[in-house]
């Protein structure tokens, strides 16, 4: 790292007036967060700028005193400077004034990946563990596939429909049956980032009458659409209805979707579907990457 003194650079909590200057520097899917630093108190952003100049910023969201850090971005001309540490260590502390108890980050590997973990060690943060095999495609490499053709041949009683029709009362059962019926763990939680959510592929699955499943995606920028969220109730994961549904759901991508991008993510401890993905994912996709998971408890 270059010996560069910080004064000339100035770190502060961003409010809605200024926000403006620093969407740039975080994913399209998030800068409406920034929008509403004033109304909502869960959101917290830390902003670097030097000579007026917005050059960095650091966004986290906080839930139940436990706060995910959703971006960190330092302006590349001021880059190995210390920046990114500093930023990070005023993030913490801002968090701390908020009685949070910890701060956890997913991130996909990329070029950057190097530096910001050399700044979470220096910071005393966990080892990062590999959290998910990250695919990204073009749409149209699925097109002549044989499975997309699964969701063609479900046995009598299932029913797919389109998960904007979700009832209130089924959304009460889904969440009252998250650790009995269902038994989903929370990361697959079909109600989060629902302001994102790609309504014209997201899908449900009943068996009867009872909701079994979802595939739910998400807008993420304007030309590609994130396969988010797959599930189905334990003892059916191995009948294929699964793959069913994120069949139908990359069938209406296909056909009624204006996205040539998609992305999707597998964890790495679902061995039946990394076995899927290898098979039946990897070899029409344009890139694989792995996405990590570390935390710092204050």
């Amino acid at each position: 790292m270059k010996a560069t003194s910080l004064l000339n650079y100035h770190f502060f909590t961003i409010d809605t007036e200024r926000a403006i200057l620093f969407e740039k520097f975080t994913y399209p899917s998030y800068r409406f967060l920034l929008r509403i630093l004033d109304t909502d108190s869960s959101i917290v952003a830390i902003g670097i700028s030097v000579d007026s100049r917005a050059i960095g910023l650091a966004l986290a969201k906080i839930d139940n005193y436990k706060a995910d850090l959703i971006s960190l971005f330092v302006h590349p001309e001021h880059r190995q400077k210390g920046l990114g540490k500093a930023l990070l260590t005023f993030l913490e502390f801002e968090l701390k004034s908020k009685n949070c108890s910890q701060l956890s980050v997913v991130y996909l590997c990329n070029q950057t990946t190097l530096y910001f973990e050399k700044i979470m060690q220096k910071l005393n943060w966990l080892e990062p563990q590999p959290r998910m095999l990250v695919y990204e495609a073009l749409i149209q490499d699925f097109k002549d596939l044989s499975w997309l053709k699964l969701y063609t041949s479900m046995p009598s009683g299932y029913t797919i429909f389109p998960w904007i029709e979700l009832s209130q009362q089924d959304r009460e059962f889904i969440q009252n049956q998250k650790s009995y019926f269902l038994e989903y763990p929370e990361i697959l939680s079909p109600f989060q980032e629902e302001e994102n959510m790609e309504v014209t592929n997201s899908l449900g699955l009943r068996y009867q009458d009872k909701v079994i499943g979802w595939m739910i995606t998400h807008r993420v920028a304007p030309d590609t659409i994130r396969y988010t969220k797959l599930f189905v109730k334990r003892e059916l994961q191995s009948l294929g209805r699964g793959i069913a549904l994120l069949a139908r759901s990359i069938h209406l991508h296909l056909e009624k979707i204006q996205a040539p991008k998609m992305t999707c993510a597998i964890e790495f401890n679902n061995i039946a579907m990394v076995k899927f993905g290898e098979k039946r994912i990897a070899p029409h996709v344009r890139s694989i990457r792995q996405s990590r998971y570390s935390l710092k408890k204050f």
